[in-house]
């Protein structure tokens, strides 16, 4: 594979050179392409500032990028108020680090809030990051009503005066299972707590979302790596797991940030001018393979997010247009029975390293 360091852009912007490729009389208008991109965990205070200001240089001028943040609790639990987490394995128990001290949980408590005011959101990964696979209803009942006190008194967990420090949003209305376990007793509690979406099962990437007992499945999607048999879930991880075993390998950075920038440019190629389906890509705060997939899904951001008919857009919003669908437009929809458009020939997209410095 080429080296995408010093190349220069060769995708034709779509905007300008899409084809129409059927006049027929179809049973849909051709819905927009999603592109829904969320982060699990949300912990490190540096990456909150780095996506803050990355969303905030995209939307310079107008709209065209909006993230959602699927966070753990206890990152708004400073480490001196763990007790006040009561977890399912005991008082002050979790799987993953709490907050820090209290000047961190203030500082990623800001940052939360200002994203929300400029169109993102906040979504749960429930509290303590445990594995729900098996959990009884009332397990998964416990893990909600914590979290949701977490978002709602973070002052008084925290012993900060609530006067000195900003709103969580009143609620949740997205999940995404920790190791996307989950269990039959969590859909009813879902939509017990008032949520209206769930983001932790999979499908084949052309699918469109399902609303089953009340709740849309956005799912990931199996996508096949660029010029490879081999797959793994629309997510970071699974890549840093399906290219070198979970293990970093600073040689081949450029090599694993091509591939799955292609990757992601493959899967958005093929629904923008196939069935339309949205595209559901998921990453964490940590930074797998040296930063590798950070820099490839900024540069396909770059790319897409924008472009004609495509919204990048909170899973929030996402839901309100599904909302908004009747179950024949969505059959229409899976079905592809709509005008569609296609790129004539486009090269592939190679993107600078370095174009980060360039945006900014």
């Amino acid at each position: 594979m080429p080296c995408i360091g010093g190349m220069r852009i060769l995708f034709i912007t779509l905007a300008v050179f899409l084809a129409v490729v059927s006049t027929d009389a179809r049973s849909a208008e051709r819905p927009p392409q999603f592109v829904a991109i969320a982060f699990d965990n949300c912990t490190e205070l540096e990456r909150w500032k780095e996506l803050s200001d990355f969303a905030a240089a995209m939307n310079k001028g107008g709209d065209r990028l909006h993230f959602t943040f699927f966070v753990s609790g206890i990152n708004f639990i400073a480490d001196a108020d763990r007790n006040s987490y009561s977890s399912p394995m005991g008082r002050g128990v979790s799987r993953i680090n709490f907050g820090g001290t209290l000047a961190d949980v203030r500082r990623r408590i800001d940052f939360a809030d200002d994203l929300v005011r400029h169109g993102h959101e906040i979504a749960s990964h429930a509290v303590g990051h445990f594995s729900g696979k098996g959990w009884p209803a009332e397990t998964w009942r416990k893990e909600f009503g914590a979290f949701a006190d977490v978002l709602r008194h973070a002052a008084r967990n925290n012993a900060i005066d609530p006067a000195d420090m900003p709103d969580l949003p009143a609620r949740a209305t997205g999940f995404r299972a920790p190791y996307l376990a989950t269990s039959p007793g969590l859909y009813a509690t879902l939509k017990e707590f008032g949520f209206r979406y769930d983001t932790s099962g999979d499908s084949l990437p052309d699918a469109w979302p399902e609303k089953t007992d009340g709740i849309w499945r956005f799912n990931l999607a199996r996508l096949k790596l660029h010029r490879s048999a081999r797959s793994a879930l629309s997510m970071d991880y699974n890549f840093f797991v399906l290219q070198s075993g979970a293990i970093t390998d600073p040689r081949r950075f450029e090599f694993f940030r091509d591939q799955i920038l292609q990757t992601y440019l493959d899967y958005f190629r093929a629904n923008y001018s196939g069935n339309r389906a949205p595209l559901h890509i998921g990453h964490h705060f940590f930074d797998y393979q040296g930063g590798a997939y950070k820099e490839a899904l900024k540069s396909f951001a770059r790319e897409v997010c924008g472009l004609a008919e495509v919204r990048c857009v909170t899973y929030s919003k996402l839901a309100d247009y599904m909302d908004g669908l009747s179950a024949d437009q969505i059959a229409a929809f899976q079905g592809g029975d709509f005008p569609k458009l296609v790129e004539p020939g486009a090269d592939v997209a190679r993107v600078p390293a370095n174009r980060s410095a360039e945006a900014h």
